[in-house]
């Protein structure tokens, strides 16, 4: 049984959620207390450095200052800490965010309900490259996909992607940076890289014990970036 996902193109309102200590939702922007009018809402998210990317939803607490983030035609730069506060997109453009800055590996990525963004050290993305054999290329970029079920990862899962990228499937090992060619490790992580800029890619996870397979459709890397994608199995 095959099932398809498109690249998460999540509206913008998703990022509204009801756990505000784990995450980010629309917020009021401005407007004080009581009697002096409302203004348009705002999104208040946090760019998460991740220090392994086996593991990307654990970011640094500081070293993430100064980056610039946009969705649409909104921006904003990050705290020390990740964390950023920008005026609410225009209407009807979707939500997929960009992060740049110094030190960092370019990132895309669909806002999600914690708009919690992952991005990686440009060191640590070298090192990846190093112990996988990688070259990078201009007009090329990375895809760094989680898989889940339930809000788990998920082991001894496979990947393919069409267009093929140059390089990979690697696959979380028991190290940092130590990808293999095996099947998903303990986290669940898939890491194609090489794959040319020209034209979105789908990526098919299968999963053998079950026999299904779920595809993320639509996913376009960008030049010398990483995008990241969210694999969520049934």
């Amino acid at each position: 049984m095959k099932r398809l996902v498109l690249a998460a193109f999540v509206l913008l309102g998703a990022c509204i959620n009801s756990d505000p200590d784990n995450d980010f939702p629309v917020v009021p922007q401005g407007g004080g207390t009581g009697g002096g009018g409302t203004s348009a809402p705002a999104i208040r998210g946090r760019v998460c450095l991740v220090t392994d990317p086996r593991f990307l939803a654990t970011c640094a607490t500081t070293g993430a200052a100064g980056l610039s983030v946009s969705i649409g035609n909104s921006s904003a730069t990050t705290i020390a800490n990740g964390t950023f506060v920008m005026p609410q997109p225009t209407a009807g453009i979707t939500s997929m965010v960009s992060v740049t800055g110094s030190g960092i590996v370019p990132s895309t990525t669909p806002l999600n309900a914690a708009a919690q963004i992952p991005v990686i050290n440009q060191a640590l993305f070298d090192m990846m490259v190093l112990q996988t054999g990688i070259i990078t290329t201009h007009g090329s970029g990375s895809i760094l996909a989680s898989i889940t079920r339930g809000g788990e990862p998920v082991p001894n899962i496979t990947a393919v992607a069409t267009p093929t990228p140059a390089f990979g499937p690697f696959f979380d090992g028991t190290t940092p940076t130590g990808f293999t060619v095996n099947p998903t490790g303990t986290q669940g992580v898939v890491f194609f890289s090489g794959a040319a800029t020209t034209a979105p890619v789908n990526v098919t996870f299968t999963d053998p014990l079950s026999q299904t397979e779920t595809t993320v459709g639509g996913v376009q890397v960008i030049d010398g970036g990483i995008t990241f994608v969210e694999a969520n199995l049934p």
